[in-house]
Formats: C-alpha cells, structure tokens, sequence
C-alpha cells in the first residue's frame, strides 16, 4: 500500500513539475509575458499527455496522481487563471474571425458615386462626423472654399435623435463682429496636439445656430451618416436633394485600418488618404478643398 500511495505522490509531483516548470522558466525570458495566455495550452497538453501515456502503459497509479495533480490545479487560483486565459484566447480567435468576415462584408457591394445633376448652395453634414485628420475645419473649409452654406448637424443616442445644427457661410464683409462670426478658418480638434492655429481669411464665416433642420426640402447635397450597429459596416450615404425627391448617388465606406475607399475614391492633389471626409466632398462637388487652397484666401491683413 505505502508502495502504491508513493507511485500516485510521484505521478502528482511529476505532472506539476512537467506543467509548471517550464513555462515560469520561459517567463524569465524577457518580453516572454506577451505569450502568457498561450501558456495554459502547455500545462493542459501536458497532463493530457501524461495520464494517457501512464495509461496505455497500466501505470495506473502514477495516472492516478496526474489525475489529482489536475484537479488541485483546476481547482486552485492559478487554475482559474488557466481557464480564463484559454477561454479569451478562444474568445480572441472567434473575434478576429467575425473582424475578417465584417470586413470583407464591408468591401463588397458598393458602387461607383454618380455626380449630382446640379450645382447647389447648400450642402448638408447630417450626423456626420467632421473630426478628423484634416488640419482645419471642414464646414469653414467648405464655406471659404466653394462659397456653399454648410448646415451640419449633431444627433445623439442609439434613436439619433436630433441634438443641434449650425450654419456656416462665407461672405465678403467689412463686419464681422456677430457673436459666433469670425475671419479666422477653425482648427479642428485632435488627440494629439499640433502646431496649427486658426487661419485668418479675406471673408466673414458668419456661424449661426439654427433649428432642427430635418424637415428642410431646400435642394442641396446631403450626406448622411448610416446608422451602423454589430456587424454593420460605417457607410455615408450622398443625396441629391432636390424639389422632386432625394437622388441617392450613392454610398461610401472607409476602411480606415487599411485606409481604402468603398467604392475607390481618387485622391485629390494635395489631400492625404487618411483626409476621408475632405476627398469624399472633393469628389461629389467636385472642388479643390486641400490647405493649400485654402492658404490662397489667407487675409494679407489682419482684421
């Protein structure tokens, strides 16, 4: 008996000595806690491995041991952490595999953009948003750039509800002292900060609060943020509107890991890639929009 009681102590200590040995010492290797989740899979292959091979052989005692040697590790905190770890390398793989698969969803079906049938002074941004790489403000850049009114409005919560909407406009004027007017084009905001400040221009962007907009039928372009959801892809929708109806003249989505466009987009001279909103509204209104043009309203004064 105490022969016996001493084979099932050896299978214990061998099965811990084999499962946990070698992944502390490959955790002294340094950056080796990058593969600590992968690290459980040894220890579990290893008891597997173990109890199977004592089998075959009718080591049946030594079997024994490895067998409680995995019960008391399963059950002990380091087991836990075991279980958890294979189950968010499991979770990892099944994510990553829904990634692809949305993306590749999210590359098909989409259509080259049709030109609108007519210039307009209207361009609305419904509830898309205009932060972004671009250097300067877009609704400024736009109003400076084309002489368009630019109506962007805000929507909040999972309904969209409406939020608030202001309309900006260029024009030439030896005034501009309205409370949110200003000669100076806007920043737009970033995580990191940069070296560019607000750019003083020859016109008076005059920046006006206004009411939900929604149910306006004035002819312009619209470009309208899809709502997206899991396993939706992030898309803007282009629309002319017009006396008659809506035009949708298409839809476009950006893949910015990889920085494409959905359908292709050429890419205006002048504009980055990452720049998405600024080349999409420079292909539908067809319209330099890049610093540099910008830079040629520049005020040769300050006002």
């Amino acid at each position: 008996m105490r022969r016996y009681f001493l084979q099932v102590l050896y299978g214990f200590v061998l099965a811990a000595v084999l499962a946990l040995g070698p992944p502390f010492a490959f955790l002294m290797i340094p950056a080796a806690g990058f593969f600590l989740l992968l690290l459980p899979i040894w220890s579990i292959g290893v008891i597997c491995l173990l109890f199977f091979g004592l089998l075959i052989f009718g080591r049946i005692p030594y079997a024994i041991g490895v067998a409680m040697s995995a019960i008391a590790g399963a059950l002990s905190p380091l087991g836990t952490l075991s279980m958890w770890s294979v189950s968010a390398v499991s979770e990892g793989i099944k994510l990553d595999k829904f990634a692809r698969e949305s993306m590749e969803k999210c590359a098909t079906g989409y259509v080259p953009l049709k030109k609108p049938s007519a210039k307009y002074d209207l361009i609305v941004l419904d509830n898309v948003n205009t932060g972004g790489e671009q250097n300067y403000d877009v609704a400024d850049t736009v109003a400076v750039l084309t002489g368009m009114r630019v109506v962007t409005i805000a929507r909040v919560g999972l309904d969209f509800q409406f939020n608030e909407a202001w309309e900006t406009m260029a024009e030439h004027s030896n005034s501009c002292v309205g409370e949110h007017d200003s000669a100076k084009v806007g920043v737009t905001p970033h995580l990191l900060p940069r070296s560019i400040a607000p750019l003083a221009v020859d016109v008076c962007l005059r920046r006006t609060k206004i009411p939900d907009p929604s149910g306006d039928r004035t002819p312009a372009i619209v470009l309208r943020a899809i709502p997206f959801g899991l396993g939706d892809c992030r898309a803007t929708e282009v629309v002319e509107r017009t006396e008659s109806g809506d035009v949708e003249l298409g839809r476009v989505h950006y893949d910015s890991f990889h920085q494409r466009y959905y359908p292709d987009l050429p890419l205006p001279e002048g504009v980055p890639q990452n720049n998405w909103l600024l080349v999409l509204l420079s292909e539908v209104l067809q319209q330099d929009l890049s610093d540099e043009a910008l830079m040629r309203h520049a005020a040769t004064t300050t006002k």
